[in-house]
C-alpha cells in the first residue's frame, strides 16, 4: 500500500495565481492534506499531509473536478 508524506503532481491548465487558488482550495478540503502549493509556471501541485493511494485519487479527482487536467 503507498502511503507518503509528500506527493508532487504535474497538473496541466493551470495559467496565473487564480488557477492556482482554484486548485489549493479543492485539494485541501480533502482529508489527510496538511498543505498544498500549487505552481503554474512550474505547472505543478505539492501535497503534504498523510497520503495514502487513496488520498492521492482524491486529490486527482479534486483537480481535474476543478477544471485541470492531471499528468502525472
Amino acid at each position: 500500500m503507498f502511503s507518503s508524506d509528500s506527493v508532487t503532481l504535474k497538473v496541466a491548465g493551470m495559467t496565473c495565481g487564480h488557477c492556482e487558488a482554484r486548485v489549493v482550495k479543492a485539494v485541501s478540503s480533502i482529508e489527510g492534506v496538511k498543505s498544498c502549493k500549487a505552481s503554474s509556471s512550474k505547472g505543478t501541485v505539492v501535497v503534504k499531509g498523510k497520503l495514502t493511494s487513496d488520498t492521492v485519487e482524491k486529490i486527482k479527482a479534486a483537480i481535474t473536478g476543478a477544471g485541470y487536467s492531471v499528468t502525472e
